[in-house]
């Protein structure tokens, strides 16, 4: 098994002499855009090796990854102007180097869903009444605002010891496609211009048809003498998650599910 995370961050652009940048007008030197390839080709080849279930997991969900993929860790700069480079970054486990959705992240998707302060009169009254409705029949009264607090911010009366809260770990892959886990992709911003040759933004993704499984340590919540269990917040979980999909660029359809449960 190779470690994704060292090839990716460490070992890309190893073994790579960048003197030609220092050329006017430079041409990138056919070994190393050969070298380039290779990495992408290891990358791509890539197989899976599933994360075992940490011990105080209690709740997962799986979700097959839709068409065009999910994409991960674009925020991280990946790039040094080298043709054919996979230019933006990825989320790694760090010991077993596979790619992974972080708990940071997944918890930030799910608390998106409920209302907030700085939300609109209108935005916050819609979003109070989706979650009652994820919710279904018995929560119509619930208290929406102090649930996101005791599921997010570990706020009841008193503080809810760490011990005592939710987790949310990291989502990683757990089935491949075609013994594959990772695509290639492009983007082509057009800047200022959009008459001038756009220069396309390569970049790694989680291939579609992959299946995810987020993984969770949930326990049971009271919100004034309502019980929530940790399968009823399994379930609201699965239905946020269906809805709004995880990673970036979900707003053009990457990061979406075909089917979770």
């Amino acid at each position: 098994m190779k470690n994704l995370y060292h090839l990716f961050y460490k070992k890309y652009f190893d073994g790579i002499p960048f003197d030609y940048l220092l050329e006017r007008n430079s041409v990138v030197p056919d070994n190393v855009k050969n070298t380039i390839k290779k990495r992408n080709y290891e990358l791509l080849r890539a197989e899976l090796f599933e994360i075992p279930r940490n011990e105080l997991v209690n709740n997962w969900i799986s979700a097959k990854i839709a068409y065009p993929g999910l994409i991960t860790g674009i925020g991280i700069n990946h790039e040094v102007g080298i043709e054919g480079e996979f230019k933006l970054g990825m989320h790694f486990d760090f010991t077993y180097g596979m790619p992974v959705i972080y708990g940071s992240s997944i918890k930030g998707i799910l608390r998106s869903a409920f209302p907030d302060e700085k939300d609109c009169q209108r935005t916050y009254i819609s979003k109070e009444k989706q979650i009652r409705e994820y919710l279904g029949t018995g929560f119509e009264e619930i208290d929406v605002a102090r649930f996101r607090d005791v599921l997010f911010e570990g706020k009841a009366e008193d503080l809810i010891p760490v011990y005592s809260r939710d987790i949310f770990f990291d989502a990683v892959i757990i089935t491949d496609v075609n013994s594959r886990i990772l695509a290639s992709d492009s983007i082509t911003p057009h800047g200022n211009n959009p008459l001038k040759n756009p220069i396309p933004i390569t970049f790694l993704k989680i291939a579609s048809g992959a299946t995810m499984e987020f993984r969770f340590r949930l326990i049971n919540s009271e919100i004034n003498e309502i019980i929530v269990t940790d399968k009823i917040k399994r379930e609201l979980f699965r239905k946020i998650l269906e809805d709004f999909g995880v990673g970036a660029k979900t707003n053009v359809g990457y990061g979406q599910f075909s089917e979770v449960k």
